[in-house]
């Protein structure tokens, strides 16, 4: 069994970089003829005109991985997903409506949760709700995490780091439990190979972005992996891999939310952000978030090779601990640092 998850999980690393290596070049002549530009404005965290849009280069990737591993019949996840970097993508040049793409998004939530085989019965907070308000509870997780993504890409390599975290700690953890998790452990490889695949082009500075059609269906791919893992009874994993995007991302909103400020709209508030205005460059914040997704690994081992409560309740809240200190550091100006 454990040959089994080590084999699944490695092999749709590996094929997983190659295959985006190939499939992010080919995207960037996508991105040269429909001229799919981020334009640079005071919002932005970078200074020169950049192609964006590469993100379907990994969804690609997905597609081809997914069917190597898979039936060919196994379409709904796929679909979903093509889906998603299509209307993202056509968002990426023309500006579509929050309201078309939320709604999408709530659709292609109800359409995998109701009709994909792996996430069928998935358990709702164990009967402690009504069954109505956990589908409800669960297409929120699942619309926040796709979209939370999107919102946390905006340094260039972060999304590919917090993947590769999030891919290294899925399968380290997969390994030491009970179970077989095909799926589990090819979504979680191929995060890890597509990842460091794209940042042969995306570490600072970056040459070209993941734009929408990328980070809406890698947060989507996310989600659907956490709540796999939750079914699984791997929640505290999930949790604890995810704690840095959710904590800054969740602060950042409820704090902008209590200024009246519009949630969807482009700004420079989130503690990752505030680290580059004071001083700090894309490399250094990404390797701040690198220790940390460390310690996140290590804290969800420690919680599945010594399974009980104590142990789950404690790596949960030294997780979250490192986390909060986490985003007090990156808020806070070097010492050597002056404001001109």
């Amino acid at each position: 069994m454990e040959y089994l998850i080590t084999s699944t999980w490695l092999t749709s690393l590996i094929i997983s970089f190659f295959i985006s290596v190939l499939t992010i070049k080919f995207s960037l002549i996508i991105i040269d003829n429909t001229n799919t530009i981020d334009i640079p404005n005071e919002r932005s965290n970078h200074i020169n005109p950049t192609p964006k849009g590469a993100g379907i280069g990994i969804v690609l990737s997905l597609l081809i991985v997914y069917y190597i591993f898979l039936p060919i019949n196994d379409l709904i996840f796929t679909a979903s997903i093509l889906l998603l970097c299509l209307i993202s993508f056509i968002n990426d040049n023309i500006n579509i409506s929050i309201i078309f793409r939320l709604l999408t998004h709530i659709l292609l939530s109800l359409f995998v949760l109701n009709f994909w085989q792996p996430l069928l019965n998935l358990p709702l907070v164990n009967d402690l709700i009504p069954n109505w308000l956990g589908i409800i509870l669960t297409i929120l997780f699942i619309i926040w995490m796709t979209n939370l993504y999107n919102f946390m890409d905006g340094i260039d390599g972060i999304s590919c780091v917090q993947c590769i975290i999030i891919g290294i700690g899925v399968g380290s953890c997969l390994f030491y439990s009970e179970g077989i998790y095909k799926i589990e452990n090819l979504l979680s490889g191929f995060l890890v190979g597509s990842s460091l695949a794209f940042l042969i082009w995306n570490w600072h500075p970056a040459r070209v972005f993941l734009g929408d059609a990328g980070s809406i269906p890698i947060g989507f791919i996310n989600a659907i992996l956490a709540l796999l893992l939750f079914k699984n009874g791997l929640w505290y994993v999930a949790l604890i891999l995810n704690n840095y995007y959710l904590a800054d991302s969740s602060i950042t909103l409820i704090k902008r939310i209590m200024k009246k400020e519009k949630p969807w709209q482009a700004h420079k508030s989130h503690f990752y952000q505030k680290s580059i205005k004071n001083g700090n460059t894309h490399s250094k914040v990404c390797f701040f978030i690198a220790i940390h997704g460390i310690l996140l690994i290590i804290l969800s081992l420690f919680a599945t090779i010594y399974t009980n409560n104590i142990n789950i309740l404690f790596s949960i809240l030294i997780s979250s601990l490192s986390t909060f200190y986490l985003l007090y550091y990156l808020n806070k100006m070097p010492m050597n640092y002056k404001k001109v």
